[in-house]
């Protein structure tokens, strides 16, 4: 029979499940959406998972296009590596020993990702915003999301609190 916890933990695994494949249609349609506008121009009207009008930007400089698509399916992939991290630590996550070295690192790499996510976010936002003031087009947000930053941090100082937790374990079965 399951505990409570062991049901709202897989609860969390089925939910990070989703949201890596919604990530990860995210990033497939933006790369599909951007291979085509090479073609078809009118692609670039509407970016999955976007605001972004980015038409008029690829007739104004096919270059300045570029670059803000990869910034934009930057984020979507590295949204879905952030969740796959998760599925990966939720897997590996055992509740009869839960302060584990592999659960350990995985906290911390997330951690990392998430503050990549927001750094790689203010500097895509930043260059869009060059770029439509530059152009003078209307071009749409990226929409920086701050928010990355305060939870690596978050989900740093946690990795580091199972680090701790790791420590103090390998000492009490060594007086053992």
């Amino acid at each position: 029979m399951k505990t409570k916890t062991e049901k709202i933990l897989m609860g969390l695994k089925v939910l990070a499940w989703l949201a890596m494949f919604g990530y990860a249609v995210q990033f497939g349609s933006q790369l599909i959406s951007f291979g085509v506008s090479f073609y078809n121009a009118e692609a670039a009207k509407t970016i999955y998972g976007t605001s972004l009008n980015l038409y008029d930007l690829h007739e104004y400089n096919l270059l300045y296009f570029i670059h803000v698509m990869a910034f934009v399916i930057a984020l979507s992939a590295m949204n879905a590596t952030v969740w796959y991290s998760m599925i990966r630590m939720l897997s590996n996550l055992n509740l009869k020993n839960p302060f584990s070295k592999g659960v350990a690192t995985l906290l911390e790499k997330t951690g990392i990702q998430l503050l990549a996510i927001w750094v790689v976010s203010v500097t895509g936002e930043q260059w869009v915003h060059w770029v439509a003031k530059s152009s003078g087009l209307d071009i749409g947000r990226l929409h920086a999301v701050n928010e990355y930053l305060f939870i690596a941090g978050i989900v740093y100082i946690i990795s580091q609190v199972f680090k701790r937790g790791i420590e103090i374990q390998e000492e009490n079965q060594l007086t053992v």
